[in-house]
């Protein structure tokens, strides 16, 4: 999808369009979200205006959302990406704090952490979502991510997740279950409404953990 070939092929080599149908149950909370994850190609926008632009003519009411660190998400390209049929926008936002977003990634955090109200002016759907990294981002920083969301709409989706150790960060652990609870509190004490706890499995132990976990969200 980098490379030089600029055609856009829908499911190309799995399966055909007209192969894709209803199931019995119908459509589900997601089942009409098309959503570009895992890797981010926003460096790369032609593909994701190709792409979304051919889902809209096979299906105008499929929802187009594309998870983003937001890097690539230039003023241009947001203009770009509205006018090309993309709905909707899960934002990574990795830290608060600009010297720790700088050791996360190599860049500056500023213009990332006015995206949301420049998503928002162009009334595209947003989520973010922020990584409880013990020792790098913990409740603080998020709580003052979370304080960006609720003075623009208390209802913007937040989701917090739990770090498991990868790559150059092996070393670190992943977050407490207290850890993850007092993050939570946190950010629901400023009034955001929308809020969920990822990766669970990263700081529940115990069927009373899972317990308390599910009664809490």
């Amino acid at each position: 999808m980098c490379g030089r070939e600029r055609k856009v092929f829908l499911l190309s080599g799995v399966l055909e369009p007209d192969q894709i149908v209803f199931s019995p149950q119908g459509w589900g909370p997601a089942r009409n979200i098309i959503g570009f994850t895992g890797g981010d190609l926003l460096c790369q926008p032609e593909f994701y205006c190709l792409a979304s632009e051919e889902i809209k003519k096979q299906r105008e009411d499929l929802w187009v959302l594309i998870e983003t660190n937001g890097y690539g998400l230039t003023s241009k390209n947001l203009d770009r990406l509205k006018f090309s049929g993309v709905d909707a926008f899960w934002l990574d936002i990795k830290a608060y704090d600009d010297r720790v977003h700088r050791r996360l990634t190599g860049c500056s955090n500023e213009r990332i952490l006015r995206l949301p109200q420049e998503i928002r002016k162009r009334d595209f759907v947003l989520e973010v979502l922020s990584l409880f990294i013990p020792g790098w981002v913990e409740g603080d920083q998020i709580e003052k991510i979370a304080r960006i969301l609720v003075d623009m709409d208390p209802q913007i989706p937040y989701t917090i997740l739990a770090f498991f150790p990868e790559y150059q960060l092996k070393d670190v652990p992943s977050p407490s279950l207290k850890q993850m609870l007092g993050a939570y509190e946190r950010v629901k004490s400023l009034g955001l409404m929308n809020v969920r706890l990822g990766n669970i499995g990263r700081f529940v132990r115990t069927a009373e953990e899972f317990e308390l976990v599910k009664n809490l969200l």
